[in-house]
């Protein structure tokens, strides 16, 4: 079968992999749709901060079943979790079970992007495998994982409460927040990136103001637009200039949510005694748990978040290598890989 792999030699290939058979506890998925995650992007240049495994917006149908697997059928459309905590460590118990150190250590196999891919036992009896339900097809269940992400970012950072936000980065998880904001009732929405390509889709997907830093003037019209600041500043990308400026930006007593995963080697300088004064609250998010990636599953299936305007490009399996080059350029906004 054939799966996309990161060789340390030659970069992202789609390579011949023998076909695995399931083991006691363990779940084999046929891949149906995957879509590109920026995290992948990096990971394939060498730039990631987390495992060099591909794919985990992935969804597909139960091929076979290993021995002693309960509560899922062979033939089910699922989405699989790439990744669960212990749930009973004390970080799990906290709710923060994507801080937990076995979070990361267990994986599909051989990666979400491949014919077909194993769940293992320690993610199937965890219930990371969700039964997809009829009224969502696969490409937009593909979203399930970011959308969770996205979910638990915006619930750390307390964006029910604001009355307006701003988001840098229009990429795929950009718009992702700047949907979900809207639907949490937040008044006013910005986006700002340096692409007027996806400028412009976030103004046709309904956002207020929008300002690209490489426009002289564009971002303080913009920002013109919010009496004190924003009170939420979600930074959808780890650029270290974005996290500078969204410090500056931020109204008095406002939340920074630093979201998107920053480079090995990032660093950003902060301006100590305007943090201290202005009273900000500066919080991360990283990944998403079973809570919410059963929640982003109904947001979907109930079509409360739409998300098919966002995939703008498809390739089948055997043309990933061009799938990633796509999603590294800024004429794109979601790549789908299908299978």
């Amino acid at each position: 079968m054939k799966a996309a792999l990161i060789d340390p030699s030659y970069g992202l290939q789609v390579l011949e992999v023998p076909k695995p058979e399931p083991r006691e506890g363990e779940v084999l998925v046929r891949m149906k749709c995957c879509g590109i995650c920026g995290t992948d992007v990096e990971k394939v240049h060498g730039e990631g901060i987390t495992t060099r495994i591909l794919g985990h917006e992935e969804v597909g149908e139960v091929e076979q079943l290993g021995s002693g697997v309960r509560g899922i059928s062979a033939g089910e459309r699922v989405f699989a979790h790439h990744h669960v905590g212990c749930g009973e460590c004390a970080l799990c118990g906290a709710g923060k079970s994507t801080l937990c150190r076995e979070y990361s250590r267990h994986n599909l196999v051989p990666c979400g992007l491949a014919e077909f891919f194993i769940v293992p036992r320690y993610n199937v009896d965890r219930g990371a495998v969700l039964r997809l339900p009829d009224s969502l097809g696969y490409e937009e269940a593909s979203f399930i994982e970011p959308l969770a992400c996205c979910i638990l970012g915006l619930e750390q950072a307390g964006a029910r409460t604001a009355s307006s936000a701003m988001v840098y980065g229009a990429g795929p998880v950009g718009l992702t927040h700047l949907k979900l904001l809207r639907s949490y009732g937040v008044k006013t929405v910005g986006i700002s990136d340096v692409s007027e390509y996806r400028v412009a889709l976030a103004k046709r997907m309904g956002a207020d103001v929008t300002f690209n830093p490489t426009i002289e003037g564009d971002r303080e019209r913009a920002l013109a637009s919010f009496e004190e600041g924003p009170e939420l500043v979600v930074l959808a990308t780890g650029s270290s200039a974005a996290l500078e400026d969204g410090l500056k930006t931020i109204a008095r007593g406002g939340t920074v949510l630093l979201f998107g995963a920053p480079r090995k080697d990032a660093v950003a300088r902060l301006e100590m005694a305007r943090f201290f004064l202005n009273g900000t609250r500066l919080v991360t998010s990283y990944a998403a748990s079973e809570r919410e990636t059963s929640a982003a599953l109904a947001l979907l299936a109930e079509h409360r978040i739409e998300v098919a305007d966002m995939i703008t490009h498809r390739f089948p399996l055997e043309r990933t290598a061009d799938a990633f080059a796509v999603a590294s350029q800024q004429q794109c906004m979601k790549a789908l890989v299908t299978n």
